[in-house]
């Protein structure tokens, strides 16, 4: 009969047997692979709720836009056992990190680039330390009375950019100039950002797009030409999508500010790639974060009306989507640019050693620039290349500002190229390693993503795992 314990080795055991080793010809890849496999964990309570924006349909302020890439504030609840100290989310999102941090009592600071999870993130601070639930519901009244009277100016149509033309029926243009119009003359700055967020999350809801992976999908009823389309279903009225978020917003107020009141957040709009050096070293004791993956997702198509509506144009969209981490075939090298402007050489001279020293991660680029010629878009060998720099460059931060003790805790993906996977769980540690942090554990989904149908044709179904990292930096003087 078997004692609990050996039990629960065999089940262990079992659990880390079904993270599978890469095929033999990636060589430098099954190495990396064999050096933490012991640390590859399958953790069965861990499901795709936990690390998406899923489990926060039903949370106060975190709901009130659909943030696909956001993780749980549940997963931030666990991550915040982890260690003391202030927190920390360089990819901040819609800024689940900070705003559970804050309401738990801790220092939290949250960085982002898109502006529109800033402007949420900035609502639901306001929402919980600023204003009542009477407040919005007036301010809320107000403006659907605006969009009822309607006949706003020409000059506060909606600013479409060619990405977002035709997004929209003629009542909803002429309710959301109405909406903008009302805004603008809003003067009261706190109500007037809740109010712009909820006109701002309703965008999809009443337009012809739907979000999906890195395009919007649209429906046949649109004036573009299309090749195809699909058909949402029924299209609210802007009034009728603003009520219902309206009334979420003052339903949520008096719940934020029971959590949250007197807990304010900083709240960065920027880059991570500039701002992680500006912070003081060894100040956080935690970061909870999600970077954007390697996979080709470009957000500034996907939250293209909610850009435009924040004011971006054309050449607006193309700043912000080169300052984004290379996460995209459109991104140019930073290279140069970093070497010009990054403010601590030595820390950037220590991620460039980590990616030199990466056998795995030049195994697979290889293997990607001997089939250039079959790739769909070439580019992204430097999608890749340029990726894992910019992400050496984070992790060398991360180990710079982290206290001793202290933790890392990131939700990531692997990816494939044309039936090369490449192992970013596995390839982040090393990099993290070099750099001063220990991987005590790689928390792998038991359910991992499927690769896109056209590989799955060409190089058979491989399932990609979906990781959370568990990084320390060692206490002085300590043993790893």
């Amino acid at each position: 009969m078997r004692t609990a314990a050996v039990q629960a080795e065999l089940q262990g055991l079992q659990e880390r047997q079904t993270v599978q080793a890469l095929p033999r010809p990636a060589a430098a890849r099954g190495a990396l692979h064999q050096r933490f496999a012991r640390r590859l964990i399958v953790r069965r309570g861990l499901n795709r709720r936990l690390v998406s924006y899923q489990a926060n349909k039903a949370q106060p302020g975190l709901r009130w836009l659909r943030y696909k890439e956001g993780f749980s504030a549940q997963l931030v609840r666990e991550a915040l056992r982890e260690a003391d100290g202030p927190v920390l989310d360089p990819f901040a999102g819609i800024g689940t990190t900070a705003l559970v941090a804050a309401g738990a009592g801790r220092q939290a600071t949250a960085i982002e680039l898109m502006p529109v999870g800033v402007r949420t993130a900035r609502a639901i601070v306001h929402a919980a330390n600023d204003v009542y639930r009477a407040d919005i519901e007036a301010a809320g009244a107000q403006l659907l009375a605006a969009l009822h009277r309607g006949g706003a100016p020409e000059t506060f149509r909606f600013p479409h950019v060619p990405i977002t033309q035709h997004a929209f029926p003629p009542a909803a243009e002429d309710a959301l100039a109405a909406a903008r119009a009302f805004l603008a003359g809003c003067g009261d700055p706190v109500l007037r950002i809740i109010l712009d967020t909820a006109c701002m999350s309703v965008l999809e809801e009443v337009s012809y797009t739907r979000k999906d992976g890195q395009y919007l999908r649209w429906d046949s009823r649109c004036a573009r030409q299309l090749r195809g389309g699909m058909h949402k279903g029924p299209i609210p009225s802007v009034a009728q999508a603003l009520e219902r978020r309206l009334a979420e917003m003052a339903e949520d107020a008096p719940q934020l500010r029971a959590r949250c009141a007197g807990a304010t957040p900083r709240l960065l709009q920027g880059s991570a790639l500039r701002d992680l050096a500006l912070l003081p070293d060894a100040s956080f004791g935690l970061t909870v974060t999600s970077p954007p993956y390697a996979n080709r997702y470009d957000y500034t198509r996907t939250y293209a009306l909610e850009l435009a509506w924040l004011g971006y144009d054309r050449a607006g969209f193309g700043r912000l989507r080169q300052a984004l981490l290379s996460a995209t075939v459109e991104n140019r090298a930073k290279t140069e640019q970093l070497d010009r402007d990054y403010p601590r050489p030595d820390v950037l001279a220590r991620a460039r050693a980590a990616v030199g020293r990466q056998a795995a991660l030049a195994e697979a680029l290889h293997e990607l620039r001997r089939r250039r010629s079959e790739l769909g878009n070439p580019n992204v060998i430097a999608l890749v290349e340029n990726y894992f720099l910019e992400m050496a460059l984070v992790v060398a931060e991360l180990a710079r500002v982290t206290r001793p003790g202290g933790r890392v805790v990131m939700v990531n993906d692997n990816v494939q190229y044309h039936g090369q996977e490449v192992p970013v769980d596995l390839i982040l540690a090393d990099i993290a390693e070099a750099c001063g942090l220990h991987c005590e554990e790689i928390s792998v989904l038991p359910r991992g993503k499927g690769n896109a149908s056209q590989q799955m044709a060409r190089f058979g179904r491989r399932e990609l795992r979906k990781c959370v990292y568990h990084w320390r930096k060692p206490a002085a003087h300590s043993d790893r």
